[in-house]
């Protein structure tokens, strides 16, 4: 009996690699030889294994990928990126919640795959904003932040950036905007008065946080403890992770109401 195609391709190394090399376009079986560092006599019987089950055709001077091997492929590339991207950091995604990524985004954390951390301009202040995330936002041109708590830096802050004709639209959950309303009020008021001002109040808990712009996505979360990490955020400058932190704010900006005044 044959082996299915679920153990052909992910029981192995060499057998998957070889049909995601493919992907990329057709290749000869130097150049597969090359890019896995192995001998031709490792790499022919997968391709012929592979060949067996219709995944790829050819010759050893061109070997590409069927319909067949490119719709597997093209899933296999999924689930690839996928496992890269968790395993990259590994103790950060099971160290903290991901209950507040709503689940058709979890199927896309792939997206994130080019992320790095980003740190507090000072680690002994919970309340120190990161390095990057100051450089990066004074020159994007619009700013989509989710925030289940306030800097006290950040008021002052946004309200400049807004000054300065940055676009900003904020979601905050209702504790944050009560504070705001009390401690910040003046800040608000001038914020709120801005044309290029939206803000949103989301009404449950909010388990993560989140700054979009066109330059850069910054996301933190909480610990599976329920503590807010406020030393490590991600942080991503690719246009796929820009996209998917775009589709994050909208989908909690889409539960939310929108406040014009207080």
């Amino acid at each position: 009996m044959e082996n299915s195609y679920l153990d052909l391709v992910l029981f192995s190394e060499k057998r998957k690699n070889i049909l995601l090399l493919l992907k990329e376009g057709p290749k000869s079986l130097e150049e597969l030889k090359n890019s896995l560092n192995a001998s031709p006599t490792s790499v022919q019987p997968q391709i012929k294994l592979l060949k067996d089950r219709y995944l790829l055709c050819g010759t050893r001077k061109k070997y590409e990928l069927t319909l067949l091997g490119d719709t597997i492929t093209e899933n296999l590339q999924s689930l690839a990126d996928t496992m890269e991207t968790l395993e990259e950091k590994y103790d950060f995604w099971v160290s903290h919640k991901l209950e507040g990524i709503p689940p058709h985004l979890l199927k896309r954390i792939s997206d994130l795959k080019c992320s790095t951390f980003a740190r507090p301009l000072d680690e002994s202040s919970m309340f120190s904003p990161h390095t990057e995330f100051v450089e990066n936002i004074a020159k994007s041109e619009f700013v989509k932040g989710l925030s289940p708590f306030i800097h006290p830096l950040y008021p002052k802050m946004f309200l400049h950036f807004a000054e300065s004709g940055i676009n900003i639209s904020l979601v905050v959950t209702e504790p944050v905007f009560e504070r705001m309303e009390t401690e910040f009020r003046p800040e608000v008021e001038k914020f709120l008065a801005l044309d290029n001002i939206h803000v949103y109040v989301y009404d449950k808990e909010m388990l993560l946080s989140c700054t979009v712009t066109n330059c850069f996505l910054s996301l933190g979360l909480f610990y599976t403890s329920g503590v807010y990490d406020h030393i490590n955020d991600i942080i991503c400058f690719e246009p796929e992770a820009l996209r998917w932190g775009e589709d994050l704010y909208t989908y909690y900006e889409g539960l939310s109401r929108e406040v014009k005044e207080i």
